[in-house]
C-alpha cells in the first residue's frame, strides 16, 4: 500500500515493526533528523553513500533488508523523487512493503514544506492575505510533491491549479497524488505554436530533465533524448484558465528566461511569480521592467510580485 497524503510519523513508528529509509542522497541529507525519524534502516539502492554515516545513521546497501522480504508491517520512507524506480525495487525486494514518500511525514511541530527551499511557505501566506481562492499554474512540475513549490497550496484546499510536466511517469504521479488538479502532458514553448520538441533526459534524476540543449550537453545527458509534444505558454494559459492563473511556478531547466519573454504579461498580469535563480540578473530585470519586484531570494528560486497588487 503507498500512502499518498500527510501522516503523522509517531503514530506509523507505532504501527509498523520496521521502519527502512531509502534513498541517501541530497533530499536526505537536508532533511532527515536522527532525533526526530529513527529509521531501522537506511538504504542507497545506488550505493554510492554505503558505508557512510550522515545524519547519524549508517547507510546501507540494498542487502541488508532482504531479512524483510517475508515480513508483515514494513514502512518504506522513500526520499528522491524517482519514487517509480524505487517502488519497483521495493516490488522486488520486499513486496508486502508500504510505502511513503518523506515529505508527508509529519513531525510535531515542524511547519509543513514541500519545497527545496521553503518557497511554498512564502507563496501561500502572500496569496492569503489577499485571496480567498487563487488559481496557479506550476510548468516543470517533477515529481507533485518531492521539492514541489505547489503542492502545499493543494493541500491547504486550493485546488484550482494547472500541472504542466512534458515527463509522463511524473504526470502519472501527478494524478495520485493530486487528483482534483488538472495535468498537461506537454512542454511549454517560449514561441507561438505547437509541435514536438527535443527533450534531454536523465532516468535517475529527472529533476534535471530539459529541452535546452546546451544545458544537456553541459550535464551529458545529451544522447539521452526522445521527442515531446509542447505548445506555447501563452496557449497553455488561455486554454485553462478563464482568465489567467494568479500564481506561476516556473522550473524548465534552461528555458525559463525564454518564457518568461514570452508570456504575454499584459493580457496575463498574473500577481506572482515563482522562477529557479539559474537565468541571473536577466530575469529580474525582465520582470522589473514589467512592474514586478523581488519579494524574496532563496538558494534556488526568486520570488517577484506584481507591484501593482501591493507589498507583501
Amino acid at each position: 500500500m503507498r500512502l499518498k497524503e500527510k501522516q503523522d510519523y509517531k503514530r506509523l513508528r507505532k504501527q509498523y515493526k520496521t521502519v527502512i529509509g531509502w534513498g541517501a542522497g541530497v533530499e536526505f541529507s537536508k532533511f532527515y533528523e536522527h532525533t526526530t525519524y529513527q529509521f531501522d534502516h537506511m538504504i542507497d539502492g545506488e550505493g554510492r553513500n554505503v558505508g557512510k554515516i550522515i545524519n547519524g545513521i549508517v547507510v546501507q546497501g540494498v542487502d541488508a533488508i532482504r531479512q524483510y522480504h517475508n515480513q508483515d508491517s514494513v514502512l518504506i520512507v522513500i526520499y528522491p523523487n524517482i519514487e517509480t524506480e524505487i517502488l519497483r525495487q521495493v516490488e522486488a525486494l520486499l513486496p508486502g512493503a508500504d510505502t511513503i514518500v518523506a515529505r508527508l511525514l509529519d513531525a510535531e511541530g515542524r511547519a509543513s514544506s514541500y519545497a527545496a527551499d521553503r518557497e511554498d511557505l512564502i507563496m501561500l501566506a502572500y496569496m492569503k492575505e489577499r485571496y480567498k481562492e487563487f488559481s496557479y499554474m506550476d510548468i516543470g512540475v517533477c515529481h507533485p510533491v518531492v521539492r514541489n513549490n505547489t503542492y502545499l497550496f493543494y493541500e491547504d484546499g486550493f485546488h484550482n491549479g494547472i500541472l504542466v510536466e512534458p515527463n509522463m511517469q511524473m504526470c502519472e504521479l501527478a494524478q495520485e497524488y493530486r487528483p482534483l488538479n488538472k495535468v498537461v502532458n506537454l512542454g511549454a514553448l517560449p514561441r507561438e505554436g505547437a509541435g514536438e520538441l527535443a527533450y534531454y533526459y536523465d532516468p535517475l534524476h529527472p529533476g534535471l530533465n530539459t529541452f535546452s540543449e546546451e544545458v544537456a550537453q553541459k550535464r551529458g545527458m545529451n544522447h539521452n533524448v526522445r521527442m515531446i509534444a509542447t505548445k506555447d505558454i501563452n496557449a497553455i494559459i488561455a486554454e485553462n484558465f478563464e482568465t489567467y492563473p494568479n500564481v506561476l511556478d516556473l522550473d524548465t531547466e534552461g528555458m525559463d528566461y525564454n518564457l518568461l519573454c514570452r508570456l504575454d504579461h499584459v493580457k496575463y498580469p498574473i500577481d506572482l511569480i515563482c522562477v529557479e535563480t539559474s537565468a541571473g540578473s536577466r530575469i529580474e530585470k525582465l520582470l522589473t521592467q514589467r512592474g514586478y519586484k523581488l519579494l524574496t531570494k532563496t538558494k534556488e528560486n526568486e520570488i517577484y510580485v506584481n507591484d501593482i497588487a501591493g507589498s507583501f
